[in-house]
């Protein structure tokens, strides 16, 4: 049995313990951040505090109680108290008369962005788990597109996903060793996690002028933009839903950012609001899908499974299983997102109207 819900008070030491294989930035090895992480996403959850300041962290749960792995929704990346920062990859040319060169440069542009999008990231799964035969990765990354669909006017018309490039074996970025830590005199760890709370380091520090990257080592600036070696399925993923490069990295080590309207997320617009028509007698259903469901005044407020499926004229009937695991009932109101079976291409949303559906 697995599940997928709001992360909970409780799960603080199996949120630690999961922390430590990764020890992100956004999910560190600290129980003291973890549990101001896990009161923010319940705040967020119960939407007692403006969207724009929405965090929500997802566990997921092997039988019932084991979290094995996490994932997160950050409402907007990049507002007026903090905006996001990155550098804008661009070329500039140059050419001279007199030798009859042309010259084009990639130059790096500091930019900030005060209206920023939603974000997804924070993806962490045991790695005991990592060669599951249910992909339960790939399940955790779909739920949260699963969740803005559920939930379209609460998230931005835009969706990025930071992804990591090379670092060295010790944490550490070339990248920033030849640029930022020469215009802060901070260490790349120190350094990103100051940013998370306070940027003006970075404004005031920074050069505002463009950065010539012929003036960087080789080596530097062939890792610019490129994802590493570990990310490179979560790449593979992104593109697949409509996400691509948007020609930005982070200042700190050069990952790139990858994009996708909101609208246009192949995931957001397979998943759609329908109703529990009952169980599905035997094991035969039409496909496989991701099931959410909101619970009204209950302390869970989102629940998730991998479920068999049948549609019909009065909803879907979903296999027994799942339909314990999420304690449904008929008649319940359901998100279903369609991983496999006809109904992957049997809805699209309503441009004019993000709130609707209409069948194909």
């Amino acid at each position: 049995m697995y599940v997928m819900r709001e992360i909970l008070e409780d799960d603080l030491d199996g949120l630690f313990e999961l922390a430590t294989h990764l020890d992100t930035l956004n999910l560190p090895a600290d129980r003291k951040r973890l549990a101001s992480i896990i009161a923010e996403s319940r705040a967020s959850f119960s939407k007692t505090v403006p969207t724009h300041d929405r965090i929500y962290l997802f566990a997921l749960l092997e039988g019932g109680e084991h979290l094995i792995g996490t994932c997160m929704i950050i409402g907007q990346h990049g507002t007026f108290e903090r905006p996001s920062i990155y550098f804008d990859v661009r070329e500039e040319q140059k050419y001279s008369t007199t030798l009859e060169k042309l010259f084009v440069h990639q130059v790096l542009q500091i930019v900030y962005n005060f209206d920023g999008a939603s974000e997804i990231g924070g993806l962490i799964l045991h790695p005991d788990y990592q060669r599951h035969r249910l992909k339960l990765g790939k399940l955790l990354s779909f739920v949260r597109f699963l969740f803005i669909g559920m939930h379209r006017s609460e998230f931005r018309d835009e969706i990025v996903a930071e992804l990591l490039p090379h670092l060295n074996e010790d944490g550490t970025s070339d990248l920033w060793e030849c640029l930022g830590a020469n215009f802060t005199k901070l260490d790349y760890r120190t350094a990103d996690k100051m940013s998370r709370e306070n940027v003006e380091f970075i404004r005031s520090l920074f050069p505002q002028t463009p950065i010539y990257t012929a003036l960087l080592p080789e080596e530097v600036r062939e890792l610019i933009g490129v994802v590493g070696e570990p990310t490179k399925p979560v790449e593979k993923m992104l593109r697949s839903i409509g996400f691509e490069w948007d020609k930005s990295i982070d200042p700190f080590d050069g990952g790139p950012t990858f994009v996708c309207r909101t609208d246009d997320c192949r995931m957001v617009q397979r998943t759609h609001l329908s109703t529990v028509a009952g169980v599905l007698e035997g094991r035969r259903g039409e496909g496989r899908a991701l099931i959410g469901v909101v619970p009204e005044d209950e302390e869970v407020r989102f629940r998730s499974a991998l479920a068999r499926y049948k549609r019909g004229p009065e909803g879907y009937r979903i296999d027994g299983e799942c339909f314990e695991d999420l304690e449904l009932e008929e008649g319940d109101a359901i998100g279903i997102m369609p991983l496999s079976g006809p109904d992957i291409k049997d809805f699209y949303r309503v441009k004019d109207d993000p709130g609707e559906w209409k069948k194909c």
